[in-house]
């Protein structure tokens, strides 16, 4: 799994990267939950005081891997989903149970469930070259990460609905003006606009860093649980029709 999830620090500031670029960074389980982990183990080593979640390849996240879902076979267990449903889960929670910030660094694709790990992160930067599609309801599905949540929250109902029914993919600088990426830059200065962004953070005083993140993320945190736990019930539903399984063979004959 180190493979699959880069963990680097530099000095103050640790980074984690999504090491699938053949995959666009899809996320198995197995990864999802690696990010859960790393970020408890960052937090515990103490040297860090901010994380910059990205992706290998120029790429952030396409999402759910279609492959393992075929590879559960037709009729997958609901214990099998249930179970890799909650490993996904775990990294949306991980990032917004962990006392630090973390910063999304955006570069091309952000999808299905890659919308919701980067809405999820504390911060947002994106390249101007970045898109941005939830995917969900063109296969089939409903968003498992908690975008019901967070896009009506931070883009208002109307534009949330556009997103997720309509299956618009946004530019960098759309989604940047309906509030889901806080700023947008060329790719020769986004590392320069990450950096300027990560050194404003550490040369804050720490413990008041953590107790801000706390006060601000601590007022969202119940709701998001409870939106999980619906979401998560209704994917499962998803996952086992026949409407869902059309789709994914249309998609995987393509």
């Amino acid at each position: 799994m180190s493979d699959e999830l880069l963990s680097r620090e530099e000095g103050p500031v640790h980074r984690l990267t999504l090491n699938r670029p053949a995959r666009r960074n899809a996320l198995t389980p197995e990864l999802a939950a690696a990010i859960a982990r790393e970020l408890d183990l960052i937090e515990e080593r103490g040297a860090a005081q901010v994380v910059v979640l990205g992706g290998a390849g120029g790429h952030f996240c396409a999402g759910l891997d279609l492959h393992w879902l075929r590879s559960l076979g037709d009729l997958p267990s609901t214990t099998e989903l249930q179970r890799g449903l909650s490993h996904f889960q775990s990294a949306v929670l991980g990032i917004v149970r962990c006392p630090l910030p973390v910063v999304a660094e955006l570069r091309g694709t952000a999808a299905g469930f890659g919308v919701d790990l980067a809405l999820a992160c504390d911060m947002r930067l994106a390249e101007s070259g970045a898109t941005f599609t939830s995917a969900f309801a063109r296969m089939g599905l409903v968003p498992d990460g908690g975008s019901t949540f967070t896009i009506p929250r931070l883009a208002g109902l109307g534009h949330a609905l556009r997103f997720l029914l309509a299956g618009e993919t946004l530019t960098a600088a759309r989604a940047c003006a309906l509030g889901l990426v806080d700023e947008v830059k060329d790719e020769p200065e986004l590392d320069a606009a990450i950096a300027a962004l990560t050194r404003g953070i550490v040369g804050a005083a720490p413990a008041s860093v953590r107790t801000i993140k706390r006060l601000i993320r601590a007022q969202e945190l119940g709701a998001l649980e409870q939106a999980l736990t619906s979401e998560g019930a209704s994917q499962i539903q998803a996952l086992q029709s026949p409407e869902f399984h059309r789709r994914l063979e249309a998609f995987a004959s393509r």
